[in-house]
């Protein structure tokens, strides 16, 4: 069995090289900032059994994800803070990226179960895949569509896949038109005359000045390798979450049908707590151990899109489309006319930083803004930072509760993002607004 799965993960990688050096050689690929896990991925689905059948993909990649993931999920609970301080400082920016995350969970719940009212045969529940996939990007739609597969949802990490690659190009192509619109018209003031309004491709190797280490050993390594033992703290907060779970299966027979997914996050939790407390939380390396999450999930990207299910977007290119067209709608209108409401200050380098953020990626948005900041003047930068590292620890919690809430009720999803979408706006309209921060 070990044979096996190293010459599956040989092969794995040796596509996931492939995609890179594609990425590398085609700036195109890079402009709109597709991974090359996904660029790996569909090489082999397309050289694979599903399309040209000149390669054998190894059966195990289809199982690849739900592991994965868990250890992403793991892994996001390590070195988690949220700074009050900041929250009050930025509160402009946090209103503003959860508005787009909450409308975008009110508005795509509603317009996937309207779809699916035509397309009957449409996966339950997958208009609530928006967040998880535009706002989300590759990793959280995986995570999710990982999610209700193993709750019996069928064809959701495909569908996950599609909508999250969709959204980048979206991203870069609907969002260049805005930057062009806004420069036009004069919304970009810290663009000197002359600027291009170019997106800068992001390949090749980084200057010795840019590079960052992958993490730091926080013990002697002739007692334990560091990344060792980062992968052993991981690994005991999965084994913490399955035994706790086991256990209260014993008490209550329910508790057997919540997902594995969640053992990791709450052994994590729990593992985290105890060694803070226990001033132990010194020997954990977060960057380590956001290096080992960023393995994982290259791994569950690539694997998941060689062997995505084609009929799935040949099957549901309509609604997609009809879905896709109404989220960016929405985007639009809270970037370009609730943000200029809302915000005094170079709002217009926030609103293609989070309209590029909340349709395909942080660097997609990071992209657009610079098209109209090269020099990074506008106090937007900070605030973006500021306003997504608040909100990550809850957009990632919401990742594997949501899924589980649709299960259940579908409107009970679309509920919150209302109810949340409503008091964000009126909170922008009643206080931001009048305040013009």
């Amino acid at each position: 069995m070990f044979s096996t799965v190293v010459h599956d993960l040989m092969v794995l990688m040796v596509f996931l090289l492939f995609g890179f050096i594609l990425r590398e050689l085609i700036k195109p690929l890079q402009k709109i900032f597709l991974p090359a896990g996904v660029i790996g991925g569909t090489l082999a689905l397309i050289l694979g059994p599903q399309v040209l059948g000149l390669v054998e993909i190894p059966e195990t990649w289809s199982g690849m994800a739900s592991p994965m993931i868990n250890i992403v999920l793991t892994c996001m609970i390590f070195g988690t803070v949220i700074n009050r301080s900041k929250m009050k400082t930025y509160m402009g920016a946090i209103v503003v990226v959860a508005t787009t995350y909450f409308a975008q969970l009110f508005v795509g719940t509603l317009v996937g179960m309207g779809l699916s009212q035509i397309w009957s045969d449409l996966p339950y529940g997958w208009g609530i895949m928006t967040v998880f996939t535009f706002w989300g990007g590759h990793g959280a739609g995986s995570s999710a569509g990982t999610l209700f597969e193993e709750m019996g949802v069928e064809n959701m990490l495909s569908m996950g896949i599609v909508l999250a690659t969709i959204g980048l190009i979206v991203a870069m192509v609907v969002g260049m038109v805005l930057v062009n619109i806004g420069i036009r018209r004069g919304y970009a003031t810290n663009l000197r005359d002359g600027g291009s309004g170019k997106v800068k491709a992001d390949g090749g190797a980084l200057p010795m000045e840019k590079r960052r280490s992958l993490g730091v050993s926080t013990v002697s390594s002739s007692g334990i390798n560091g990344l060792a033992l980062q992968i052993c703290f991981i690994m005991l907060s999965m084994w913490i979450g399955e035994k706790l779970f086991g256990l209260l299966a014993m008490v209550i027979p329910q508790a057997s049908n919540i997902p594995a997914l969640l053992y990791g996050i709450v052994g994590a939790a729990i593992l985290w707590a105890v060694m803070q407390k226990t001033k132990l939380d010194r020997y954990v390396d977060t960057t380590a151990v956001n290096t080992i999450s960023g393995v994982a999930l290259e791994v569950c990207i690539i694997a998941a899109t060689a062997t995505m299910n084609l009929t799935v977007f040949a099957t549901y290119f309509a609604p997609i489309v009809i879905y896709s067209i109404i989220i960016i709608a929405v985007m639009i209108f809270i970037c370009m006319v609730l943000v200029r409401r809302w915000i005094k200050k170079d709002w217009f380098e926030l609103a293609m930083l989070f309209f590029g953020q909340g349709t395909g990626s942080a660097p997609s948005g990071l992209a657009l803004a610079r098209c109209v900041d090269p020099e990074g003047k506008a106090i937007s930068w900070d605030a973006f930072g500021v306003a997504t590292g608040v909100f990550t620890p809850l957009s990632s919690t919401l990742v594997a509760l949501l899924p589980i809430l649709a299960m259940q009720s579908l409107w009970a999803c679309a509920g919150i993002g209302a109810a949340a979408t409503m008091g964000l706006v009126l909170f922008g309209e009643l206080v931001l607004k009048r305040t013009k921060l």
